[in-house]
C-alpha cells in the first residue's frame, strides 16, 4: 500500500506542526501516513506518490519557504502530468501582506493543471488558523473515507498503523534546522535614553558561516526563565514532569524523546501567542485568543491541565529572522543586526519580545545563540555601475548599511540613494555617524530624512519622495533599482503608492499606466521589497 504522504513547506515552524498533527490524525483514522520536510523530499518522487497533501507558508513576495523552494521550482517547471494523484493543500499567510497564501495557491493551481485530482478544495489561512485547519482537515479524511470506501485497493485505503512515520534527513549547518552556534561579541543602543523606542545594534560572531548581503539572520530564541516560572506556576504543573513534543524545533531537539516541562517551556514552544487548542484545554474564557498570552489564560482556567496537555496546546517556538546589517568583505566572520526591542503593558502586566528581549537583556558579551542564514536571492545588489534607490525608515535601514558597506568595501561607483525615516532626529536617527562618513567617501551620494514627530504636520519617507519626485523619477529612468525595507502593513504600501503617483505624474501618465511600470519594474528585478 501507499501511504498518504504528508508535506510541509514552513518558516515559522507553523506548517511544521499542522503536518505533524494532520500525520497523527490519519493514524488516528486508520490511515498510513508519511510527514516529511518538503526540504527532505526529493521532488522525482512525487511522480510515485499516490495521495499528497500539502501543508505551506508563503515567504517574501509570493515565494515558498526555503526548504520548499526547490520542489516548488520542481512541480512548476518539470513536473510531467500526474493523472494518478490525489491532492489536497492547506496555505498558511497573513491578509495583511500582499501575496497572501501564495505559495499554497501556486502548488494547488499547478497541481491541477497536471491532471492531479483534488480531494477538497485549498483552505487559505490567516494568522489564527485553528479552525480554517480544523476544517480542512475533516474535508480531508471525510474525501479519504469515501475514497476508501469506494475502492478497497485505493491507495488512501484504511490500514491498521502504529502512527505517522516522520522522515528527516541531516540538514546542512547553518540552515534552518541545523543552525550553527553564534557568539555575542557586542550590543550597543542606537536610540538614545529619551527615545519612546529602544533600538540597538548587535554585533555577531559566526566563524566561517557565510553570507550575503540582503540576507537575513534566523534567531531560535529562548524565553525568558521569569515567564516560564510564571507559566509553570499558573498551569500548577511539575517543572520536572517529563513531556513528549510532535515534531522537531532544530537538529539538536531530535531524537531526544522526551524532556522536562520547563525546558520545554524555556526552548520549543511559544508562550506568546494563544491558540484555541489552549482555550479549549482550560476552559479559559475563549476571548482570550485575541488579547492575550498563554499565561494569561493559565491564570484564567477553569479546569487543571497535565504538562503533556500544556505543550500539546502550544505552538512550536518560530525562529525570529534579522535582516543583516553589515558585509562581510567589511567585518569578515561577523553579523550585524538592527533590532527593536519590544516592551509593552498586557492586561495589567509587562510583556516582552522574546528575540528581542533576550539580545538586550540577557545575551551579554559571549553568550551563545543558535542562528542561521536565511539566503534572500530576490533581495541582491546590482552590478557595480547600477545606480540604487533604498528607502528603509527605522529598522528597515538594516540591509541598506550592509549594502553601502559591501559598495564601499568593492570600490563601486554606482550612485546610491537612501531615504530613511523614524520619529526624532535627536532621538532616532540610527548610524547617523556612519552615514554622515559614508556621504564623505561618495559611497552614499544622496540622503534624505523624514522624521515623523519633529514638526506639527507629521512627514513620512513618501513624503520626502514626493518632494524629490523629479530627481527620483530621473534615476528610475536611468535604471535605478529601488528597494524598500521594513513595515509592511503600513509603510510599504504608502511608498508603493508614492511611486505609482511619481511615475504618473513625472511621466505624464496615468496610475493605471504608472501602477503597470512598476510591475514591470518587479518582473526586471528593479523593484525590490522586503517587508515583514
Amino acid at each position: 500500500m501507499h501511504p498518504i504522504h504528508v508535506l510541509f513547506g514552513t518558516e515559522s515552524n507553523n506548517s511544521a506542526d499542522l503536518a505533524d498533527r494532520t500525520g497523527r490524525a490519519l493514524k488516528g483514522a486508520g490511515f498510513s501516513a508519511v510527514v516529511v520536510d518538503m526540504g527532505d523530499f526529493a521532488p522525482e518522487k512525487l511522480a510515485e506518490v499516490r495521495t499528497l497533501l500539502i501543508i505551506t507558508s508563503t515567504y517574501g513576495n509570493g515565494d515558498p519557504p526555503s526548504n520548499a523552494e526547490a520542489l516548488h521550482a520542481w512541480v512548476m517547471r518539470k513536473a510531467p502530468p500526474m493523472p494518478h494523484l490525489r491532492y489536497a493543500v492547506c496555505a498558511l499567510g497573513d491578509r495583511t501582506y500582499d501575496y497572501f497564501c501564495q505559495a499554497g495557491k501556486a502548488f494547488d493551481a499547478r497541481l491541477a493543471e497536471l491532471e492531479a485530482t483534488r480531494l477538497t478544495e485549498r483552505q487559505d489561512c490567516d494568522v489564527d488558523y485553528e479552525k480554517p485547519y480544523a476544517a480542512w482537515l475533516d474535508r480531508v479524511l471525510v474525501a479519504l473515507r469515501e475514497l476508501g470506501a469506494r475502492d478497497a485497493t485505493t491507495t488512501a485505503s484504511v490500514i491498521p498503523v502504529e502512527g505517522p512515520k516522520i522522515e528527516h534527513h541531516e540538514a546542512a549547518p547553518g540552515t534552518r534546522r541545523n543552525p550553527v552556534v553564534a557568539r555575542v561579541l557586542r550590543t550597543r543602543r542606537l536610540s538614545s535614553p529619551w527615545s519612546s523606542k529602544e533600538t540597538i545594534h548587535v554585533e555577531l560572531s559566526l566563524g566561517a558561516l557565510p553570507y550575503e548581503v540582503g540576507d537575513s539572520l534566523g534567531i531560535w530564541p529562548e524565553n525568558d526563565a521569569t515567564l516560564v516560572s510564571a507559566v509553570l506556576e499558573a498551569a500548577s504543573c511539575d517543572p520536572e514532569a517529563k513531556v513528549a513534543l510532535r515534531g522537531v524545533v532544530h537538529e539538536s531537539s531530535r531524537g531526544t524523546g522526551a524532556m522536562t516541562l520547563r525546558q520545554a517551556l524555556a526552548t520549543h514552544v511559544e508562550l506568546a501567542h494563544v491558540d484555541a487548542r489552549l482555550i479549549e484545554a482550560t476552559g479559559a474564557p475563549a476571548e482570550l485568543v485575541q488579547d492575550a498570552h498563554v499565561l494569561d489564560v493559565l491564570r484564567e482556567a477553569e479546569r487543571p491541565i497535565t504538562a503533556q496537555q500544556l505543550v500539546d496546546a502550544l505552538r512550536p517556538i518560530a525562529p525570529r529572522q534579522y535582516s543583516i546589517a553589515s558585509s562581510l568583505r567589511a567585518h569578515p566572520g561577523e553579523a550585524h543586526l538592527t533590532v527593536d526591542v519590544v516592551r509593552f503593558e498586557l492586561r495589567g502586566r509587562r510583556a516582552f519580545g522574546v528575540a528581542s528581549t533576550q539580545l538586550a537583556d540577557r545575551a551579554p558579551p559571549g553568550a551563545e545563540l543558535p542562528v542561521y542564514v536565511h539566503p534572500a536571492p530576490h533581495f541582491r545588489l546590482p552590478a557595480d555601475d547600477v545606480p540604487i534607490v533604498m528607502i528603509g525608515p527605522g529598522t528597515g535601514i538594516a540591509p541598506f548599511r550592509a549594502f553601502l558597506e559591501e559598495r564601499r568595501a568593492r570600490g563601486a561607483r554606482g550612485r546610491s540613494w537612501l531615504f530613511f525615516g523614524a520619529r526624532n532626529a535627536a532621538h532616532d536617527f540610527l548610524y547617523a555617524d556612519e552615514l554622515d562618513a559614508l556621504r564623505e567617501h561618495g559611497v552614499l551620494t544622496s540622503l534624505d530624512t523624514a522624521f515623523s514627530r519633529d514638526q506639527p504636520q507629521r512627514v513620512y519617507v513618501q513624503d520626502k519622495m514626493k518632494a524629490q519626485a523629479r530627481d527620483l523619477y530621473a534615476w528610475i529612468a536611468d535604471g535605478a533599482v529601488v528597494y524598500v525595507c521594513g513595515d509592511a502593513k503600513r509603510m510599504a504600501p504608502d511608498v508603493h503608492g508614492a511611486l505609482a503617483e511619481i511615475l504618473a505624474e513625472q511621466g505624464k501618465t496615468d496610475l493605471d499606466t504608472a501602477r503597470a511600470r512598476l510591475q514591470a519594474m518587479v518582473d526586471d528585478g528593479r523593484y525590490l521589497r522586503d517587508v515583514y
